[in-house]
């Protein structure tokens, strides 16, 4: 009887382990992004995901590898993450998240255009450049304008 009660807790014991393995942290598998847009006007936005060894000096607005949003004042959007497991796994120590901010009512104008026009016309307002530890250090929101900037 007591050999029975002393294999009962051992196998108790060694699901509740495997259940507690399986479950990632938030900081390792958060699933979403929030961008929120505070000042004043509409602005557009641009995502990229790069590795950290390509962050460029210069912010250039890019034609292929991208998403774009447009944001009104007082308004946020999601950005869910691309793979089941999270942003933690997605970008991981070597990938970083680029978010340009770009003037709202222009990027709408010139939205269809050839990409040097949209180089020309509309200005680059902000870009932010955002690691896995960055984004965990701003609980996973991202407030434009920054008030650190």
């Amino acid at each position: 009887m007591k050999d029975m009660k002393q294999l009962k807790n051992a196998l108790l014991l060694f699901a509740i382990s495997i259940l507690l393995c399986g479950c990632p942290t938030d900081d390792a598998g958060y699933n979403n992004i929030a961008f929120v847009n505070k000042s004043g006007r509409k602005i557009g936005c641009q995502i990229i995901s790069e590795k950290v060894s390509n962050i460029y000096q210069d912010t250039v607005f890019y034609c292929n590898k991208t998403s774009d949003y447009f944001i009104g004042n007082d308004s946020s959007f999601i950005l869910e993450s691309p793979i089941r497991t999270g942003w933690g796994e997605e970008l991981g120590t070597s990938y970083y998240i680029q978010f340009l901010v770009l003037d709202g009512e222009l990027f709408k104008q010139y939205y269809s255009s050839p990409c040097d026009s949209i180089r020309k016309h509309v200005p680059i307002l902000d870009v932010y450049r955002l690691k896995l530890s960055d984004l965990v250090k701003m609980n996973w929101t991202i407030v434009y304008p920054s008030k650190k900037r």
